[in-house]
């Protein structure tokens, strides 16, 4: 039985360390391909858009006008307030992005929205990838079940984006790194991890395994020898 259980932790520790190496393997190849494209579009190239969580580009296109939502429920520096989330096209492309510009203040008065004024021209903007679940942790059962406006969400999702506006939109969430205008502040920080913390983890993992194996042999052996010398 111990040496079942050994074998198991063993393994475990041997397989966490292997895929901690193939995804610094994989996060290297994100990185050397994007240092060697000249080309502002490499992340459309991109196999895998799971691999694009927390890559930054710089992209230039136009912000649809025609909508623009205000993520409730932030908090930025103590202030309490919104995520102003707009819909943007990459020059290029058909498909509409959802794009967070950051964070705006709200006023006093919640039945009062904060104003600003979009860019109605080409702009040119740097990004942050976010890809998965965009939602979070909410308990809001849609997007939209704001009391007092339409336009006031409780989290984000793809599919209302598309439903609400009958555009095609990316999986891929952009998050703006610098301010379009005064008045929004982008605040968002993607967890993203180096290949050498990988590393870091897959030799961690190693070691572990190989200090259970170590700590199992000898224990076992003692408790042969303590068994020889009662015989």
């Amino acid at each position: 039985m111990t040496i079942l259980a050994v074998t198991i932790v063993v393994s475990v520790c041997f397989r966490l360390a292997f895929w901690q190496w193939q995804r610094a393997q994989e996060k290297q190849g994100i990185i050397a391909q994007i240092t060697a494209s000249s080309s502002e579009q490499w992340w459309r190239k991109v196999s895998d858009p799971e691999q694009l969580q927390g890559a930054s580009v710089q992209i230039q296109g136009y912000i649809d006008m025609s909508n623009s939502w205000l993520l409730d429920n932030q908090i930025v520096d103590n202030r309490v307030g919104y995520d102003l989330i707009v819909l943007f096209q990459p020059l290029g492309h058909s498909e509409h992005y959802v794009l967070n510009l950051g964070f705006i203040a709200a006023g006093q008065d919640r039945k009062q929205l904060p104003e600003f004024d979009l860019p109605s021209g080409q702009i040119t903007i740097d990004v942050e990838f976010k890809v998965g679940d965009w939602a979070g942790f909410t308990l809001a059962k849609s997007p939209d079940q704001s009391a007092h406006h339409r336009n006031v969400l409780q989290y984000l999702d793809r599919a209302f984006f598309i439903q609400d506006t009958g555009q095609q939109v990316s999986p891929l969430l952009m998050i703006a790194k610098h301010a379009l205008f005064d008045g929004v502040q982008p605040h968002y920080q993607a967890v993203v991890m180096s290949p050498d913390k990988h590393r870091a983890y897959a030799l961690q993992w190693l070691l572990i395994g190989i200090s259970a194996g170590v700590i199992a042999f000898f224990a076992c052996r003692s408790k042969k020898l303590g068994r020889s010398h009662y015989e």
